[in-house]
């Protein structure tokens, strides 16, 4: 990456003041564009005319999702998948004043993603056009720019054709955008790499690559510096390179260091270092770039399974959408960084990407905090899932997609593995002997053969699923006790394993194998193949015991990730439970539901009762938990989609219902536990492994206080309870962080929760609560997690769900305080401060 960097007390011991001063003008730049833009929702106009007075645009700060402001509708042709939302079509603009020291320099535009098909204008003229929404793209506007008056920028997004996408999209330019300022002389954006060669003898050899491009007409003779810092900054390497480019060229510059001592990058200790590159032409620094950059070895072995670093390791991983829930698709910064930290504090140690590539803030932090990741390019081929899908254009830009992706993320210790597709067998034939040029075994091959030119250091992984010949044993129904899953079939047949030949063909070019849904064959295929090293990059939580099970079981299978570890917008009523049968006939949920409903954590960053289960299942816990079945639904056959949970709760307060029966649930992982209902002793019951860490009490209910004790060889490990809770009389508000940086953009999330005279949570209560912001920040979402809510995220108002709401405030770019005040009828309000610093 292009970074503006501060390096005047490292030249100094190689160059005289004066080439000191020629830094400040010739360093890269890298100068955020975010602030300042216009936006219009407009038909396809003539760019040339949008500059005149009949159009009211309006003002508008990046990262910006315009369909989480729109209201949703039925009658939406987006439907179910992306949760009955609407389309957009946009125009942004931005006025643009170039320094007068840029001239002669090279100026390129870095979108880091607009959702729609984009067409980008500078100064009227048509410079790039973009067909993915996920990926990032360069364009050089050197040539297109003047510098003696002000520049117009005109992005024309259209994301109106429907459906276009499996989950929610959102539309606009949702992601950051950048000006790099390069030298004459310069290093092409996302192309300094550092890769480990290899370590021995406590030593890592790294192998340094720049791409360096001469945009002038003539040859250049120079010098380019590479020096290596520690996280603290201090400069422990450094070496040159001579080079002699040609007119115009463009060349690859690289360069062999050896670190001793070096610290490796993992889960526990994600140690960053970062390179500089400086370029040196007749004794004047004429470019520079730097990146971070983690030393770590990986490796698979059918055996041994996944090593990190020499040290064997199971995923634990989870899959995740790029969507922020109430902030729509808008990727702010610390948005990306909060969605990692909760994924850290549940016990994961992996993520897979579904099913494109994320921001580059996300897999900032993913570096920094310790997350393992598997990033995948593509969730369609040339065969799309919906009308208007990326299949409309993978054939002519697919290469270009998946090379800016590897050439934009290649130097995150983080990354894993690249997806190279998604369940790519929907709508498509899959005969084992088809090799004509649109089998996905060609796709494959070819995908698989990019990938590794462009970086051999990763593994290569594509999730497999279900295929047509399947379809006629692919349902089952499965009944356990008053629960009915219609859930897909795991059954092997050995007799006319079409599967399995499909995958042997598919796997040969993948280093390892992903399985969607397919837990049942782990064993099977462990004998049947191998050689074969399996991941199971979707699996279902309701199954989440048998998952792990099969995961530590066979050593062919590196890690589990389930589907979803946060719940995201789209794929509506993907996990929903109803007590009618003809409710979950389709795939997904009739208008209103919006959420999925099924992650481990919900859009507003709290764990659900699946969550609390997997930390039990994980070794993570060691109290039980309890989550109560509410009388409502008592003794109600339910029926739920595989994706979903048991519709329990973390509530004992169920008022109108005393002495009626009640389902009291406790996770735990111990020899025994002990239920008590004010403090009368419902009995100790075995609880672990042969009961799947579940046990579950039938009761009559009455307030009061339940607690469970667990027990191992006969002694207590912990506790739980939960009691009754009266009417809510107040609100409390809770923020993630009580300082927030004063820098523009960054985020406050802060918990507004109905309590009781005792300040106990009220989980029944549904008040309607109005939030206001005064001081440095601005509030930019009010949203819960009710999954079929039609409040909108952008208003100031809303009702609580579950006795919850989330508030979201964004700082505005000044140093102060803001004051997030909150009041409901019939509570008393509450108020926050929060500093920006």
């Amino acid at each position: 990456m292009w970074r503006t960097i501060n390096t005047p007390a490292i030249l100094s011991r190689c160059f005289s003041e004066a080439a000191q001063d020629v830094l400040e003008f010739q360093k890269m730049q890298k100068i955020n564009l975010d602030r300042s833009w216009e936006y219009l929702e407009l038909g396809f106009a003539n760019v040339l005319n949008l500059t005149s007075s009949e159009y009211e645009w309006k003002k508008v700060d990046l990262p910006h999702d315009a369909v989480i402001e729109k209201e949703r509708s039925e009658a939406n042709p987006s439907g179910a998948g992306e949760g009955y939302t609407a389309g957009c079509s946009l125009y942004y603009k931005k006025e643009l004043i170039l320094d007068e020291e840029w001239q002669g320099k090279n100026l390129i535009l870095e979108f880091e993603g607009i959702m729609g098909i984009a067409e980008v204008f500078v100064n009227g003229r048509l410079v790039a056009k973009h067909f993915n929404g996920y990926t990032s793209f360069l364009i050089d506007i050197t040539k297109h720019v003047k510098f003696d008056d002000k520049n117009i920028i005109i992005v024309r997004v259209e994301n109106t054709h429907k459906p276009s996408s499996r989950w929610y999209a959102g539309c606009g330019i949702y992601r950051h955008v950048w000006l790099h300022i390069g030298g004459k002389v310069y290093i092409k954006p996302w192309h300094l790499h550092v890769q480990t060669r290899a370590i021995e003898n406590e030593t890592a050899k790294l192998e340094v690559r720049a791409v360096v491009v001469n945009s002038v007409n003539e040859k250049v003779q120079g010098v380019i510096k590479f020096d290596v810092f520690s996280k603290d900054e201090k400069l422990i390497l450094s070496s040159e390179e001579k080079f002699l480019i040609g007119k115009n060229e463009e060349k690859v510059i690289a360069k062999t260091l050896e670190l001793k001592p070096f610290k490796y990058w993992d889960i526990e200790d994600p140690y960053l270092y970062k390179i500089q590159a400086t370029i040196i032409c007749d004794e004047s620094i004429e470019d520079s770039a730097s990146t971070l950059f983690g030393i770590r070895t990986i490796s698979v072995d059918p055996k041994e399974g996944f090593k990190l670093n020499g040290k064997p390791l199971k995923l634990k991983g989870g899959c995740i959408h790029h969507d922020n829930g109430p902030l729509g698709s808008a990727s702010y910064d610390r948005a990306e960084e909060r969605k990692v930290e909760l994924l850290k504090a549940s016990g994961f140690n992996a993520v897979r990407l579904a099913h494109n590539p994320f921001a580059p803030a996300f897999l900032d932090a993913c570096d920094r905090l310790g997350m393992l990741v598997i990033e995948e390019f593509f969730d369609v081929w040339h065969a799309g899932k919906v009308s208007f899908d990326y299949h409309l254009f993978f054939d002519k830009y697919w290469e270009e997609d998946l090379e800016s992706t590897i050439m934009r993320d290649y130097n995150h210790p983080s990354i894993i593995m690249w997806s190279i597709g998604n369940e790519i067998t929907w709508g498509v034939g899959v005969d084992v002997d088809d090799d004509s040029s649109y089998s996905i075994y060609t796709w494959c091959e070819r995908l698989a053969k990019k990938v590794k030119s462009l970086d051999s250091s990763r593994l290569i992984t594509a999730a497999l699923c279900a295929i047509p010949d399947d379809y006629k044993r692919l349902f089952a129904i499965i009944e356990e006790g008053n629960y009915v899953i219609r859930m897909l079939k795991q059954e092997v047949d050995v007799i006319e394993d079409k599967w399995g030949e499909f995958s042997e063909k598919f796997s040969r070019f993948l280093d390892v194998v992903g399985y969607n849904y397919k837990v049942d064959r782990y064993g099977f295929d462990r004998y049947k193949y191998p050689d074969r090293v399996i991941c199971g990059t979707e699996t279902y939580p309701y199954t989440l015991f048998k998952n792990w099970k099969q995961t530590i079981e066979n050593s062919n299978v590196i890690g589990d990730f389930v589907w979803t570890a946060i719940d995201y917008l789209g794929e509506a009523g993907l996990g929903r439970v109803s007590i009618e049968a003809d409710d979950l006939k389709s795939f997904c949920g009739s208008y209103p539901w919006f959420l999925a409903n099924c992650g481990d954590i919900d859009i507003c960053g709290e764990k659900r009762p699946q969550s609390y289960y997997r930390d039990v299942v994980w070794g993570n816990r060691k109290d039980p938990y309890i989550v109560i079945l509410p009388p409502q639904v008592y003794g109600k056959k339910l029926y739920f989609k595989p994706w979903a949970w048991e519709p329990v709760e973390r509530n004992y307060t169920f008022p109108g219902y005393e002495g009626m029966k009640v389902a009291i649930h406790v996770y735990a992982d111990a020899d025994e536990v002990e239920l008590f209902v004010n403090g009368r002793s419902l009995g100790r019951k075995e609880v672990g492994i042969n009961t799947q860490f579940k046990m579950v009490y039938d009761t009559i209910y009455e307030p009061g206080v339940i607690e469970a004790v667990a027990y191992k060889d006969g002694k207590e490990i912990g506790r739980d309870k939960i009691e009754t809770t009266g009417e809510p009389v107040a609100l409390k508000l809770v923020p993630d962080r009580e300082v927030i940086s004063s820098s523009y953009g960054d985020l406050c999330y802060i918990k507004i929760m109905a309590v009781d005279r005792k300040g106990r949570e009220v989980v029944f209560a549904d008040n309607r609560i109005v939030v206001e912001v005064e001081g440095v920040g601005e509030l930019v979402a009010l949203g819960s997690s009710n999954p079929l809510s039609t409040e909108p995220f952008v208003s100031r108002e809303r009702k609580l769900y579950k006795g919850r709401a989330l508030a979201i405030v964004k700082s505005i770019g000044k140093k102060g305080e803001f004051k997030l005040k909150a009041w409901a009828e019939g509570l008393d309000g509450a108020q926050v401060f929060v500093k920006c610093i």
